[in-house]
């Protein structure tokens, strides 16, 4: 990626957390104008004004620093801006004395605004296209072009059907592997889980041979990955002067998995030739997956599926903070170095948005001070109490999970802008 595609990307990133950002306060602030709380003013950024649209009630902002966003609302517990000290707000117009139960919908309305774009987003790529990128989970894998395992199935099916314009896709699914070094009197058989030939090698197999539904993905993958990784350490294949692999397969129906007629026995390709296959490069060229269904309906109902799953992706990267530190987590510049590398086409661009949106979500709902998710379980316990928690158990509350928060962005920013 070019430098200028690079800083292009990196602008978008800024503008797509800022939108997100500002569409959540939105949320905040359409409930509070509808609960008759007076908002002082719906600011898009921190930082110096750099432009002001003043509306009847609330001022619209623009703040110098893109990175977030904020609504101001008439309280008795803290002061109103100095820019709009002379307004007179009525009692029953300040947040304080908004009856609770709205109160409850202004702090949950704000995340919900992250959720319902998740949803937007996933549902409307999902339905359109119905598929998926990338799955692990899915079965089969698709080819990297000119790699050997897409050349074997290839130069396999092309002389079997006698058809030199054959292009094989992810339909064709690899059910075992054989590898072997050449020597000049014998082959020595280093790994083998298509056939039971080699029992004392005792390797674990991808699939069985009488199987009639693909593997998935993640199951293919690290059956490679585990077992090239054990050979080269345990076999020493750098000393192997001639390694050869073939492979098993069967062709199968890109929506279930099972194994076409014709397909329903395994076939096997002819081995590599030295060109093809490497002790240097042990890689096979497969990748993970697209899911298709078979209607839009059930396409629709896999985003709603998808977005619940990224929503609660955060809490393992925030889990791992305990075990791997700050590196699976990215503030607002690391977001968008992120977003600046999704940029290849649309649909990657706005599953990652939806993804983005899915987190903040989740992040919001967290129970944390000063985050929405604290806020409402605080607001819960007071409606069933029927009375506020005191003044100094919410001050000393707020100001030690502001602190902890603040801490968490600087190191996390700092991390971002280290790696």
């Amino acid at each position: 990626m070019s430098t200028g595609m690079f800083l292009l990307g990196f602008a978008i990133g800024i503008i797509s957390v800022l939108v997100l950002i500002t569409l959540h306060e939105l949320g905040h602030c359409l409930v509070a104008k509808l609960s008759g709380a007076y908002v002082y003013e719906f600011a898009i950024g921190f930082g110096p004004r750099i432009l002001t649209i003043k509306g009847k009630e609330t001022w619209v902002t623009i703040r110098a620093f893109p990175l977030g966003g904020f609504c101001s609302i008439a309280s008795d517990k803290v002061d109103p801006p100095s820019y709009r000290e002379d307004v007179e707000v009525p009692k029953e117009r300040q947040m304080d004395y908004i009856k609770r139960w709205k109160k409850l919908l202004f702090l949950i309305f704000g995340p919900l605004m992250n959720l319902f774009i998740a949803i937007f987003i996933f549902t409307t790529i999902f339905a359109v296209t119905k598929a998926k990128t990338d799955d692990m989970s899915y079965f089969g894998q698709k080819f990297q072009t000119d790699a050997v395992a897409e050349k074997l199935i290839t130069d396999k099916e092309r002389k079997d059907l006698n058809d030199e314009t054959i292009v094989i896709d992810q339909s064709y699914a690899i059910w075992g592997w054989k590898l072997i070094n050449k020597q000049e009197d014998k082959e020595e058989v280093l790994f083998n889980n298509i056939d039971d030939s080699n029992p004392d090698l005792n390797c674990p197999k991808i699939n069985e041979a009488d199987s009639l539904k693909a593997a998935n993905y993640s199951t293919i993958v690290y059956n490679f990955i585990d077992n090239l990784t054990k050979l080269k350490n345990e076999n020493d294949l750098d000393n192997k002067e001639d390694l050869h692999i073939m492979f098993s397969y069967k062709k199968v129906d890109k929506y279930t998995g099972f194994a076409l007629n014709g397909y329903q026995q395994i076939k096997t390709t002819d081995y590599s030739t030295t060109e093809m296959y490497s002790k240097t490069q042990l890689a096979v060229g497969i990748m993970a997956p697209t899911r298709y269904y078979s209607s839009g309906g059930k396409a629709y109902l896999a985003g709603w599926e998808e977005t619940f799953k990224q929503s609660f992706s955060i809490l393992k990267s925030f889990g791992s903070i305990f075990t791997k530190g700050f590196k699976n987590l990215a503030g607002p510049v690391g977001i968008a170095t992120q977003t600046a590398n999704m940029m290849g086409t649309p649909r990657t661009f706005f599953t990652y948005i939806a993804m983005l949106s899915a987190n903040l979500f989740v992040l919001n709902m967290l129970i944390i001070p000063p985050l929405d998710g604290y806020k409402t379980v605080e607001l819960l316990i007071e409606m069933i109490m029927r009375k506020d928690l005191s003044k100094k158990y919410k001050i000393w509350v707020y100001s030690t999970g502001a602190v902890l928060m603040l801490a968490l962005f600087i190191g996390v920013t700092l991390m971002d802008l280290f790696r």
